[in-house]
């Protein structure tokens, strides 16, 4: 594709913190939800977004979603009509002649989960830098200039619409939900010079709209599954039809990225062990996904496969198969800790929900994610699901939501027992403050300010920080450095910003003594004070009782059992 001096019909980008593959970690992007640009002038982290061009300007590797709007032009429109590029080349492609550009937005005004404390933490009106990159692209002078038609899509799409910003902004129509069946009529209706709805509520796309891009994205994603089945409350994820996208066609697109310089295939899933599963959905298809990996694994060229989002229950249900995973896919991971018991010290990072530690909420919010086990046991399910995991060299990122509707000082007390449980498991917490999403059961629910957190909300929080800290960030002077660091915040800032529940649960992540805290919190590191010291416990009851159940699980797939569901045939 030459330059053409009147612009390309149609252009796709998103923000350079989108398309960054930076030391090839998916976590890496979370930081950019996470820091306020206010406080990381661009020049600090611009060499990171460094993005790679072809030589006609276009972008070598860009997010899924804008090469899935590619794929759907192209079959309608010729190559020299769409150009894929990053916000600085956008002078090259947009002119008079440029009739739309499709902007993807993963976090534009910074309402995400991960913002709701991460960024929100130096203030309430601190804006991440996933949020001021976005705006880079929008604020554009090649868009400002020649003003085509700017549609925004993509997962946080929904920003846009509940905060109004549409003006602000610049953008003429925002897509929430999968675009498959509205993109093409959006960019003919920009291309004759209609006028664009406002928003549109894209419905669900059929198994038959599914578009599987081959060309590069951004860490090499292909979409595994959609939909998962179990449930949650506070979900849109699980809404959507649950299917698996065939082997095949995945290969065919790892393949793909790779010829085109990729080094990492992420197939992406709202739960990875759902895949090719028949019913009962939360009983693992072992051999399709033994299969499949490995098949991934086996592509010439593949340096990294990082494992998506999960479910614990799973690993109950089949840990023989994270044994088998683990065989295949830690030679395949960049992760490294010490305390890995691989020769290469690797490990497994999935992204796993545990939410809450209180079993009334978990029955309220997300029973399904018990399955097939009783919710009623959540608690034994998540400590012996991480050590089955642990003992795998998995170590996962687990998310708990704070400020859930109905939430009282008995659940945190849950969660902060839980929380006192896994202490000596090799864990990342992720805990964000509940964002009410809609089409959802909790849609209509509160989201807390930081202000408004209590002393054991805070108190979770900082408390599940100072576990991961103290597992991930190995070195000892980084280490002390993180908790220096919020004792000067809390001095400096963090005592006006969120008040004085703040303040003892931020001394704990700063290492001041347990002994000073102990008054001043409910949970004791050493075990007293909360009755029992629940690490102690060893829950192997749910999976003992549960051992026949999933044996007849298995064969109702269709499987006999083999060594894959660690059953022996008969």
């Amino acid at each position: 594709m030459g330059r053409d001096p009147c612009g390309i019909r149609f252009v796709l980008t998103a923000a350079d913190t989108e398309s960054t593959e930076q030391q090839f970690s998916p976590w890496k992007q979370m930081v950019y939800a996470s820091v306020p640009a206010r406080f990381a002038p661009r020049f600090f982290y611009k060499k990171n977004l460094k993005q790679p061009t072809n030589p006609d300007g276009t972008a070598v590797v860009i997010p899924y979603g804008a090469r899935v709007a590619e794929a759907i032009l192209l079959r309608h429109y010729p190559p020299e009509d769409v150009a894929v590029c990053h916000p600085d080349q956008l002078h090259l492609f947009v002119g008079p002649r440029t009739r739309a550009v499709g902007v993807s937005t993963h976090n534009p005004i910074g309402a995400a989960f991960s913002t709701g404390v991460y960024s929100n933490i130096f203030g309430s009106t601190a804006r991440p830098i996933n949020a001021y990159e976005t705006e880079r692209v929008l604020f554009h002078p090649a868009l400002r200039k020649y003003r085509p038609k700017i549609i925004a899509g993509g997962a946080g799409a929904w920003q846009i619409e509940k905060t109004d910003a549409f003006g602000r902004l610049g953008i003429d129509c925002v897509v929430i939900g999968r675009g498959e069946s509205v993109i093409l009529e959006l960019f003919r209706s920009a291309d004759e010079g209609k006028s664009l709805p406002r928003v549109v509520h894209a419905p669900e796309p059929t198994y038959q709209q599914l578009v599987i891009p081959h060309k590069r994205s951004t860490f090499g994603i292909v979409e595994m599954t959609r939909g998962c089945g179990r449930q949650c409350a506070f979900c849109t994820p699980t809404l959507e039809t649950r299917f698996s996208v065939p082997p095949e066609q995945l290969l065919e697109a790892a393949r793909a990225n790779i010829r085109q310089g990729g080094r990492v295939i992420f197939p992406v899933s709202e739960d990875f062990f759902v895949y090719r599963a028949g019913a009962p959905f939360y009983v693992p298809n072992a051999d399709a996904l033994v299969s499949f990996y490995e098949s991934v694994a086996g592509i010439e060229g593949v340096e990294c496969v990082p494992l998506s989002h999960a479910t614990l229950a799973p690993a109950l249900v089949n840990p023989h198969l994270i044994k088998e995973l683990s065989r295949i896919l830690l030679g395949k991971s960049i992760l490294r800790n010490p305390a890995s018991s691989h020769p290469d010290k690797t490990f497994l990072s999935p992204l796993i929900g545990i939410e809450t530690g209180s079993a009334r909420l978990a029955a309220r919010t997300m029973p399904g994610k018990a399955l097939p086990f009783q919710i009623g046991d959540w608690q034994d399910i998540v400590v012996e699901g991480i050590q089955i995991l642990n003992q795998n060299n998995w170590f996962p990122v687990c998310t708990f939501i704070v400020g859930l509707p109905d939430e009282t000082d008995d659940d945190m007390k849950q969660s902060l027992d839980l929380l006192h449980r896994l202490r000596h498991n090799k864990v990342l917490y992720v805990p964000s403050i509940f964002t009410p999403l809609d089409n959802t059961r909790m849609a209509n629910g509160h989201a807390l300010k930081t202000r408004e957190l209590t002393k054991l909300q805070w108190e979770f929080i900082l408390t599940a920080w100072r576990q991961s800290l103290d597992f991930a960030v190995v070195r000892k002077r980084s280490n002390l450095a993180w908790k220096l660091g919020m004792y000067c915040f809390y001095y400096g800032r963090g005592r006006w910003t969120h008040g004085p529940q703040f303040k003892y649960p931020a001394m704990r992540f700063a290492g001041v003594s347990e002994q000073k805290l102990s008054p001043h919190l409910y949970l004791k590191w050493d075990g007293s004070g909360n009755g029992t010291d629940a690490s102690a416990r060893t829950p192997r009851l749910v999976a003992k009782h549960a051992q026949e159940t999933i044996e007849q699980l298995a064969r109702s797939q269709g499987n006999q059992p083999s060594s894959l569901y660690g059953i022996e045939s008969d």
